[in-house]
């Protein structure tokens, strides 16, 4: 499995460096993502639609889920960066900390899954996900993190993502909260 990862990481990381123009939309992709995303969940918020407040709200648990779950495993089983070993180029700098699983990943899956299941969120969440794969493999490009770490970072998204929805559920304690919250308007909204 590690050849696996080391041969895959060198597949996608030989081609940083070699274009100034790759190498930007790659950092860009890399590090601006989950800006990206957390616009997108205060826009949803701030709509006047109480299913897509909910679904902001949902997402926001999955993250804290899956970056709890990420943290964890982290804390426990330490996988060094590409770059600890001297693999391929660096792009970024970064601390040498465990990069199994990527929790900047886990934190762009875990918003894209739920919003992706939440029917009123399925178009932007599709999206999401295909912006969460880009930034993943992103982070590859760049050098800080193997295949396996953001395809685990999608694994941990879609565990919180599912968890969360458990809570959908109206007649819930945590169901019975989300809809109260989601039902919150601020000064100026629109019933």
């Amino acid at each position: 499995m590690e050849s696996f990862n080391v041969s895959a990481f060198l597949l996608i990381n030989r081609y940083a460096g070699q274009h100034d123009l790759l190498d930007m939309f790659a950092i860009a992709a890399a590090e601006v993502m989950p800006y990206v995303f957390m616009l997108v969940l205060a826009t949803l918020w701030f709509s006047p639609e109480p299913a897509r407040k909910k679904a902001s709200l949902k997402a926001g648990g999955a993250v804290l889920l899956g970056l709890g779950a990420s943290y964890a495993v982290s804390h426990f089983y330490f996988h060094p960066r590409p770059f600890v070993g001297n693999l391929g180029l660096g792009l970024l700098s970064h601390a040498p900390d465990a990069s199994f699983p990527s929790d900047h990943t886990t934190f762009l899956f875990a918003i894209a899954f739920v919003l992706a299941i939440e029917v009123r969120t399925r178009t932007i969440g599709a999206v999401l996900l295909g912006l969460s794969a880009v930034g993943g493999l992103a982070r590859v490009f760049v050098g800080v993190h193997f295949p396996l770490d953001i395809a685990g970072a999608a694994l941990f998204g879609l565990a919180a993502a599912a968890l969360v929805q458990l809570c959908n559920d109206g007649s819930s304690r945590p169901g019975r909260m989300l809809d109260r919250l989601a039902k919150i308007r601020l000064p100026g909204m629109e019933p």
